[in-house]
Formats: C-alpha cells, structure tokens, sequence
C-alpha cells in the first residue's frame, strides 16, 4: 500500500490546526467556566441562599460551560458528523428528560425555594391541607412535623402550584371582639373603658393598638366591635374578654 506523502502531510497538518483549536477552545472554557462559577456563587451568597445550593448551583454552572465546549471540541475533531451526534444526544436527553420529568420538577422546584427561601427550617407553615413546622428541606421534598407529632413529606413541585402561608414571617395575628353594651351603661365613655381595659395585658399588643368601632344600635344596645392583635390569638382574645367582662357585669362580649 502506497502513502501519498503530500496527502499524509495536508491530513497532518489539518489535525495539528483541530488539535491547536481544540486547546485554545479548552483553555477558554476554563477561563470562563471559573468566571461564571465565582460570579453566580457570589450572587447566591449575597442572596443568603443555602450554602449547598450556592455550591450546586455554582458547579452546575461550570459543568454547562464545560459541555458547551466539549461539544465545540468534538465539533472541531468531527465536522460532517456533528450534526448526527448532536441529534442522537438531544433524543437521548429528550428521552431521559421525559422519563424524569417528575424528578426534575421537585428538583428544581427544591433549589428555587432554597434560593428564594420563602420559608426556613423552623417556621410553621401551611400548604394545601397539611400545616406543620418544617422540619428539612431537600432537593426533591420539604418535611413538616403536625402539631400532633406527624410527619408529612411535601414533594417541592406541590409548593410551586399550590399556595403556601408562612404563620411564622408575620408572627402577630388578629383576632376579633364583639362587645354588646346594655342602654343603662351606653355612653360616649364606653370606647376609651373597653380601650384602658385591654392595656397593660401581655398577650395583646400595644403596637398596633387596639381598635374599638361602633357597628350599630339596636333595641336601646350598642354593639362595637375589637381589633386586636397578639402572638397567639386564641390567648389574646381570651384574655380581653376576661378584661372587658371585668369592667361590664351586664355586657354581653363574644369572640368574633
């Protein structure tokens, strides 16, 4: 078998000139493969995302650009047949995308709420029907603890479609008093009683104040109505109408 010489020599040179560019695509995409890294890890760190996303994401971010340029590589080496390569992944990745698709949706809806933590280890929350205080967050499920000692497991895509209220981020809730003054006690005095009443007690809130209204009269009684506020609501208004019912013998005072 006879080798041409100047055919040995164009083929040689052809793969030192793929072989240079390969390099210098290698070099590159570690360059910006670090860049990206540094700069999506910083962003996330002052985000005060968790610190295993930070380094998920900031490795994932390196492995795209290291992909992108392997394929630049194979590209360089391949030429006419990249494109049938190039097809046969993107079936590939379609295939495991289908197949995974469940997965890949708590996946990702788990690193969005470690990025974005709308709610933390500790905070009571509810969702859909289940309430509870978290307990763990992972990639793929949040864990609540029920205040009667059960576990529920939340798979995150449920957290991405459903509404979920944090009890914890705003910790003051308000509750509501009805308070029903007989015509013998009505009188312009009665807001400011029900007022001085309900100051000074540890489970209501002073800030915000409470707020009396008047709601109507009707067959010689008024009726007002309470806004107040308090850590545990139940409690708070327990407690104000203890202290209403202290000051009025005959007035008739109802939770709301």
């Amino acid at each position: 078998m006879t080798i041409d010489p100047e055919a040995l020599r164009d083929t040689t040179i052809d793969y030192l000139l793929r072989t240079l560019w390969a390099l210098i695509t290698v070099i590159v995409a570690i360059l910006i493969a670090r860049a990206i890294r540094g700069a999506s890890m910083r962003a996330l760190n002052r985000k005060r995302a968790h610190p295993n996303v930070v380094a998920l994401l900031g490795n994932l971010s390196q492995s795209i650009v290291f992909l992108l340029g392997s394929l630049v590589v194979l590209a360089i080496y391949t030429q006419g047949a990249f494109g049938w390569i190039l097809t046969s992944f993107s079936v590939l990745g379609l295939v495991v995308g289908l197949s995974l698709q469940d997965i890949l949706k708590n996946f990702f809806s788990g690193i969005y709420i470690l990025v974005e933590r709308p709610f933390r280890i500790g905070d009571t929350v509810q969702i859909d029907t289940h309430s509870g205080v978290v307990q763990e967050i992972s990639f793929r499920t949040t864990q609540l603890r029920t205040d009667d000692g059960r576990e529920v497991v939340v798979p995150n895509a449920m957290l991405m479609t459903s509404a979920v209220v944090n009890l914890t981020r705003y910790p003051t809730r308000g509750a509501k008093v009805t308070v029903t003054v007989p015509a013998s006690e009505v009188g312009p005095d009665v807001a400011q009683r029900l007022r001085d009443a309900l100051s000074g007690t540890p489970a209501i809130a002073e800030d915000p104040a409470p707020v009396v209204l008047l709601r109507g009269v009707e067959g010689g009684k008024a009726r007002y109505e309470v806004t107040l506020w308090g850590r545990d609501r139940d409690r708070a208004a327990g407690e104000a109408i203890a202290r209403v019912r202290s000051i009025g013998a005959e007035w008739d005072v109802q939770g709301g």
